[in-house]
């Protein structure tokens, strides 16, 4: 690597990380509670759908409510940084015209301040779980399982915001689009119910879904609750990896035709 490249990429990140404390700071601006929004706001969700679902469904899962709140958490951050993402170039087009940047770092500044939140609200969930003796996800597997599937959950998350927003440049519908996408997908993907829930004739149509294994592993790991087939696992993480790749060169190639559409 040479001193150009290096001073490029040390300028790239200087500025996305610049971009993130930015964000970070904004959300919870004047507001009391501060970053424990991003944990009450699940929480509730957590107490109102485990109600609802408890007492309509039966899916046999012992802590039901853990396992619940160990999807929302991911869940809710994945969802507030794609709705947020996608239409930031357009929002942010007086900066993008007025100063050269990589313009990337908008939408990734937004998944990432939101993914430090997520960290902040998994940390008091962990505590939770050890305070009250529920040491499963501490264990060596469960816990490495669920570090690597929040690892993916965080590619995959930057990955499809950077080709949603460069796209949302050229067609505004896309906005719209994104925000229906993530309500039907939210009921697409074993948030409220284990994947064994589905019928074996249609669990292939869910294993298409990349959040799919990562919402399991997750949950699994946090409750212990049943088996996943790896995989299945490590297919899904190939083609969160391709979508990444794919998002960030879409995003350089439509990236210098952004100010003649904003």
């Amino acid at each position: 690597m040479n001193a150009k490249t290096s001073n490029s990429l040390r300028q790239f990140f200087e500025l996305l990380f610049a971009f993130t404390q930015k964000e970070i700071k904004a959300r919870y601006k004047n507001a009391v509670l501060g970053f424990l929004w991003m944990f009450l706001n699940p929480v509730i969700q957590m107490v109102v759908i485990g109600f609802v679902f408890s007492l309509i469904f039966r899916f046999g899962i012992k802590d039901y409510y853990f396992f619940l709140l160990a999807g929302l958490l991911p869940w809710n951050f994945f969802a507030l940084s794609i709705n947020k993402a996608t239409p930031a170039i357009v929002y942010e087009r007086n900066l993008i015209q007025k100063s050269f940047f990589p313009r990337e770092v908008i939408p990734l500044s937004i998944v990432l301040s939101n993914f430090f939140h997520l960290l902040i609200s998994l940390f008091l969930f962990l505590i939770f779980l050890g305070a009250i003796g529920k040491w499963q996800i501490f264990a060596p597997l469960n816990f490495l399982l669920f570090l690597i599937s929040l690892f993916f959950l965080l590619i995959f998350t930057a990955g499809f915001s950077l080709i949603t927003s460069s796209l949302n440049v050229f067609w505004r519908d896309i906005t719209f689009f994104t925000q229906a996408l993530v309500l039907i997908w939210f009921y697409a993907t074993p948030i409220l119910y284990p994947l064994s829930f589905i019928p074996k004739q249609f669990q292939a149509v869910f294993y298409l879904n990349p959040l799919s294994g990562i919402f399991t592993s997750l949950q699994r790991s946090a409750i212990s609750n049943g088996s996943f087939p790896y995989q299945i696992l490590l297919g899904q993480f190939l083609l969160i990896i391709f979508i990444f790749i794919f998002g960030v060169i879409l995003f350089k190639n439509r990236a210098k035709y952004f100010s003649d559409w904003l």
